[in-house]
C-alpha cells in the first residue's frame, strides 16, 4: 500500500469514528446511557473475540490486570461522556473531550516531576481560552453539569492514554485492547442493572445506531487503523486524528442542526489550534502505543471508540 492510499484509509477511519458523538447523541434520546454502552461494547467484545480468538488463548496475570485497570478507566471516561451528551451538543462534547491531548502533557510533567515547557503551557493557555469561549453564551459564562462531566471525561481519557502507553511496552497490546472492551461491557451491564431500569431497544433507529457504533466506530477502526498507520508516519497520523472534533462538529451541525455562535466558533478554533500545535511541536510527547479504536505498535494520538 502506498503512503497516499494509507493516509486516505486513515482519514476514512478517523472520519468514521467521528460519527460516534453524533450517533451516541441520537441513541441517547431513547436509550439510557449505561445501557447503550453495555449493548454496544458487549457486541463489540463478542465480535472481536470471534475474530481474534487465537490471540486470547494465553493471557497472563499481568495482561489481565492491565486489561481490568484500563477497562475501568475507560468505563469512567465513556460513562462521563455518555451522560454529558444527554446535556450538551455532540459538537461541543467533541471539542471538550479532545482537550485530553493537553492533559496528557501536563500529567506527564507531574509524573516526571518536571516543569512543563513554555510551548506546552502556551498550548494549554490557548485551549483553556478556547474552552472559555466555547462555554460562553452572549456575555454570560454558561458552565453546566454537561460541560463539567465532559471535561472530567477528558481527564479520564488522558489518564487512560498514559496508562496504555506504559502497559503497551511490556504486554501484548492486542490482548489488552480486547480485554478492556470486555471489562467496559461488563461494568456497563452491571451498572445498568444497579442504577437504571433495563430497556430493550425496539425501534429501528435504535438498532441502526447501536450497530453502526459497533461496526463503524469500533470494529472498523480497531481493524484498519493499524493497517493504515503501517504505511504512514506518526506525525501525519496524529495530525489527521486532531481533526476528529472538527469532523464531529460539522456532522452535528449538518445532521442535528447544532449551531455555533461566534464565540463558540472562535473557541472551537482555539482548541483545534492548540491540539494541532501539540501534535506539531511535541509528537513524541503526545503520542502513545495504542489508540482506543485500534491496538497496534504504531504511534499516534489515541482516539476514542
Amino acid at each position: 500500500m502506498s503512503s497516499k492510499h494509507a493516509e486516505l484509509l486513515l482519514l476514512l477511519v478517523i472520519a468514521s469514528r467521528s460519527t460516534s458523538y453524533l450517533l451516541s447523541k441520537i441513541g441517547l434520546a431513547t436509550i439510557p446511557p449505561l445501557e447503550l454502552l453495555g449493548i454496544r461494547f458487549s457486541l463489540a467484545f463478542i465480535i472481536l473475540c470471534i475474530i481474534f480468538h487465537g490471540k486470547l488463548k494465553k493471557i497472563t496475570r499481568q495482561t489481565m490486570a492491565a486489561g481490568l485497570l484500563l477497562g475501568a478507566v475507560l468505563f469512567s471516561c465513556m460513562t462521563l461522556e455518555a451522560f454529558s451528551l444527554t446535556m450538551i451538543d455532540s459538537s461541543m462534547a467533541a471539542f471538550l473531550e479532545n482537550t485530553a491531548v493537553i492533559w496528557v502533557l501536563l500529567l506527564e510533567a507531574v509524573l516526571l516531576r518536571r516543569i512543563p515547557s513554555r510551548s506546552i503551557l502556551s498550548a494549554a493557555a490557548v485551549i483553556v481560552c478556547g474552552v472559555f469561549l466555547l462555554t460562553l453564551h452572549g456575555t454570560t459564562l454558561f458552565f453546566s453539569w454537561g460541560i463539567a462531566l465532559c471535561l472530567a471525561a477528558s481527564i479520564c481519557y488522558a489518564i487512560w492514554i498514559i496508562l496504555t502507553d506504559r502497559f503497551a511496552h511490556t504486554l501484548n497490546p492486542l490482548t489488552i485492547g480486547i480485554l478492556q472492551i470486555g471489562v467496559l461491557a461488563v461494568l456497563s451491564c452491571i451498572s445498568t442493572i444497579l442504577w437504571q431500569e433495563p430497556f430493550f431497544p425496539t425501534q429501528r433507529i435504535e438498532w441502526e445506531v447501536i450497530l453502526t457504533l459497533v461496526f463503524v466506530c469500533t470494529i472498523l477502526g480497531f481493524t484498519f487503523q493499524p493497517v493504515a498507520q503501517k504505511y504512514t508516519s506518526a506525525t501525519h497520523a496524529g495530525l489527521f486524528t486532531a481533526f476528529n472534533p472538527l469532523i464531529a462538529a460539522v456532522l452535528g451541525h449538518t445532521v442535528l442542526s447544532e449551531n455555533f455562535g461566534l464565540s463558540q466558533l472562535f473557541g472551537g478554533a482555539l482548541i483545534l489550534s492548540g491540539i494541532l500545535f501539540v501534535q506539531l511541536c511535541h509528537p513524541s510527547s503526545s503520542t502513545t502505543s495504542l489508540t482506543t479504536d485500534k491496538i497496534s505498535s504504531q504511534t499516534t494520538l489515541p482516539t476514542k471508540y
